[in-house]
């Protein structure tokens, strides 16, 4: 084998996720290398993003002034016939040129168009596009869609577009079943199932940690535990039981950042510990103590927690 062969194994194999870029570089004692070279990645792919973002806006800008006058056929062209182009695009730069990131950017734009253009496309071309059934088996069949690419191009970028697809499926099904429901009944199991995504999404990060999707884990994590904390928060202003549990619940999120070293759920978790002291405080002891006194303790309770989640980053997550 030549060096050219196996610098394009090594390319290949670092693309597909089988190797990752740091071990390479912590084998063959190439940090100083690899910090001047994730610098210069780090402007690129940032410039990538802002590029990206401009061209999605300029398209939402340029489809809105002509919407009136392209008729049906045209509207359907201009979001999803056009993301599916720009994705298809992107599946071929990534093809031919595996260890770039060119292709990510055309994933990204194309899965920024495609969604919203299956519902252009539903709401053009049949007569039930707007029945909750037919929106949630269109997310169905696109988040399909990015399994199926994801699977073939492992792709960070896919993998987000189809944990993104795959969440508002969840959401819209349930939607879709709850649609003669009860209105209380409705926000109650909204309420578990956005618990029960933000434990998918844990998960979901850990097992990406090590992962070619690793750069993933942060968000999931930081969406995770947003979404279980902020739904189970819901839960307190109806039962004292969950007042209580509540406490517990926070707490144990509190060492699960220390064990998954996540500075995202050690914050989610701080904000979160702090919303229910100030609710509990208001709404116990806001009367007997006095507000003004209330407030004092209250003060130093924020700063003892922002203390301690200092501390808790520096000793068990940064270090």
């Amino acid at each position: 084998m030549t060096t050219e062969d196996l610098l394009r194994e090594l390319d290949t194999k670092i693309a597909s996720g089988e190797m990752r870029r740091s071990d390479l570089i912590a084998r063959f004692a190439l940090a100083s290398i690899g910090k001047e070279t994730s610098r210069h990645f780090s402007v690129t792919k940032m410039l990538y993003v802002m590029g990206a973002a401009i061209v999605v806006i300029g398209i939402v800008i340029f489809v809105s002034q002509i919407w009136n006058d392209i008729g049906s056929f045209g509207r359907v062209s201009v979001t999803l016939g056009l993301g599916l182009l720009i994705t298809a695009l992107g599946s071929m730069l990534r093809k031919e040129r595996p260890s770039e990131s060119i292709g990510h950017v055309f994933h990204a734009i194309g899965g920024a168009l495609i969604p919203g253009g299956a519902l252009v496309a539903l709401s053009e071309l049949s007569t039930g596009g707007s029945h909750p059934w037919v929106v949630a088996f269109t997310y169905v069949a696109v988040f399909a869609f990015y399994l199926i690419l994801d699977s073939v191009h492992k792709s960070p970028v896919l993998a987000f577009f189809a944990t993104a697809n795959g969440t508002a499926s969840v959401y819209l099904v349930t939607n879709a079943l709850l649609e003669s429901s009860p209105s209380h009944a409705y926000w109650d199991i909204y309420a578990y199932l956005t618990m029960a995504m933000g434990v998918s999404y844990l998960l979901l990060g850990r097992s990406f940690q090590d992962g070619r999707n690793a750069a993933l884990t942060k968000i999931l994590y930081f969406f995770g535990s947003a979404g279980f904390l902020g739904a189970a928060f819901s839960r307190v202003f109806d039962s004292t039981g969950w007042q209580m549990l509540y406490f517990l619940i926070v707490i144990g999120f509190l060492f699960l950042a220390t064990r998954l070293k996540s500075g995202a759920i050690l914050l989610i978790s701080t904000l979160f510990l702090i919303a229910h002291i100030s609710y509990i405080t208001g709404e116990y002891f806001a009367d007997s103590l006095g507000w003004p006194i209330s407030l004092i303790v209250l003060g130093f309770v924020f700063i003892g927690l922002g203390y301690a989640s200092i501390s808790i980053n520096r000793k068990y997550i940064t270090s």
